[in-house]
């Protein structure tokens, strides 16, 4: 018996591209209007670190790079924020952390950053890593009610808040509506 939404950990994907954006905007290293061309990848040193859009997305705004994934763009913006002001805005937003709800056994998630990399692996951190970051792949890992609780402050201004459950008077679980 498993709570997945408290227990299990997976990595984000691009719904984490929500807190590269929220970050880029804080920190002023892109504004809404901030274009990137997507050719449909970029390089770095050997590798390139491909868009899923294989022929790109071409000029690209913040919207547009939020509404089609832009993978390029983010890249592009975790280039200018780096791993540690992502680990900063990502742990801001209730990511990689308990949330509060008091249940036994809740996961804290992975929030890769500078020093998380050199105190558990020993090694530096690289740009090439920040690109498989800003997409949600790689080391990230939440849970699903962290994503939740994320995706909630984002869209009430900035508050992360606690979930609850509530109990009757004798002291059993309320379930909420069961919505169609």
């Amino acid at each position: 018996m498993m709570n997945r939404a408290l227990q299990s950990q997976y990595p984000p994907g691009s719904t984490f591209k929500i807190v590269m954006a929220v970050a880029g905007l804080e920190e002023g290293v892109i504004t809404p209007d901030t274009k990137v061309n997507c050719t449909g990848g970029i390089s770095y040193g050997k590798w390139t670190f491909g868009c899923w859009r294989h022929g790109g997305h071409g000029v690209v705004d913040l919207h547009k790079a939020i509404r089609e994934s832009c993978d390029v763009y983010f890249y592009e913006v975790g280039k200018r924020l780096g791993i540690d002001r992502i680990h900063k805005y990502a742990i801001g937003l209730g990511l990689g952390g308990p949330t509060g709800l008091g249940l036994q056994k809740e996961r804290t998630g992975i929030i890769p950053s500078t020093e998380w990399k050199r105190a558990t692996r020993g090694q530096d951190w690289y740009l090439g890593e920040t690109f498989n970051a800003q997409s949600g792949k790689d080391m990230l890992r939440f849970t699903p009610i962290q994503l939740a609780l994320m995706t909630a402050a984002v869209s009430n201004g900035g508050s992360v808040l606690q979930p609850t459950l509530i109990k009757d008077p004798e002291g059993r679980f309320i379930r909420g509506p069961r919505w169609i």
